[in-house]
């Protein structure tokens, strides 16, 4: 199935083939799709929960400007078309044993890792606690709005969000504008307590990835408090079909992220 989560974003539900391993929630896969009769290699993030019996995958596509891959999946993606997948790898993932309380801070597509692990872990550790700041251009750009509010609602008390949003007012001023010096520090100060933060998971854009790291070292964290979602190469290999019916259950997410901007701990990610 081919989903749309916004007028330039899509959730692609896929059957691996026979040999496809299973994944750790926040992983990434490589996908091989053809366009005009050429075969391009992607890396995207899945944004399934991490289940080894899992007969389908998911991945979730935002259009990037002049993206060759990104908009035909878009665009032309149909249900039934063969595509070529890799195993799934990458080290944006829980540490073992899981820190009691994470903080996660995104932007635009920088959400699909994250919402793979908050899925998988919120389900299976009734401990955990999770924060998610997440940053957008308007309130029709939030990828999985609603299911992050189901979410919410499901987890009251462990799982709370706070929307960003750079072009349209909120009630609360400090949730308006672009996440900058400034805004770290209101939430800092009236929202989140750093004492409170055990491990942060930043995924976005560059600029905005050095700002937010800069404020997690200014408000006590360390490097090795800090990781940042960066996707490398994999080999290719195996195939998989477009499958005609969703399954929210096993939803997953293809997108861009951007290099690393600090020496913390990091695994790589971004396509077009």
């Amino acid at each position: 199935a081919v989903d749309h989560e916004t007028a330039d974003a899509v959730t692609v539900t896929i059957r691996p083939g026979r040999g496809w391993a299973g994944h750790v929630a926040g992983q990434y896969i490589r996908i091989g799709v053809d366009v005009d009769g050429v075969r391009h290699w992607r890396a995207y993030s899945l944004t399934c929960p991490a289940a080894p019996t899992a007969d389908v995958i998911a991945i979730t596509v935002k259009a990037i400007p002049d993206g060759v891959v990104s908009g035909h999946i878009v665009r032309a993606l149909r249900p039934g078309t063969l595509v070529a997948l890799d195993q799934a790898t990458g080290d944006f993932v829980l540490p073992d044993p899981l820190p009691p309380r994470i903080l996660f801070l995104t932007a635009g597509s920088g959400i699909t890792p994250v919402l793979s692990i908050i899925k998988t872990v919120l389900a299976r550790e009734p401990q955990s606690r999770f924060t998610l700041v997440y940053a957008n251009r308007q309130i029709n750009s939030i990828m999985f709005r609603e299911e992050l509010e189901d979410l919410k609602n499901l987890y009251l008390g462990r799982f709370a969000v706070m929307h960003i949003l750079e072009t349209e007012g909120q009630e609360i001023d400090l949730f308006t504008g672009r996440i900058d010096a400034e805004k770290m520090a209101g939430l800092f100060k009236h929202w989140i307590e750093a004492e409170g933060v055990d491990t942060a998971f930043i995924c976005g854009p560059e600029p905005m990835m050095l700002t937010v790291a800069q404020g997690l070292r200014d408000h006590g964290l360390g490097d090795e408090q800090i990781k940042f979602e960066l996707f490398a190469s994999a080999p290719r290999r195996g195939t998989a079909r477009v499958w005609p019916r969703a399954s929210r259950r096993f939803r997953t997410s293809l997108a861009p992220c951007s290099p690393s901007p600090s020496p913390a701990r990091s695994s790589r990610c971004g396509s077009s």
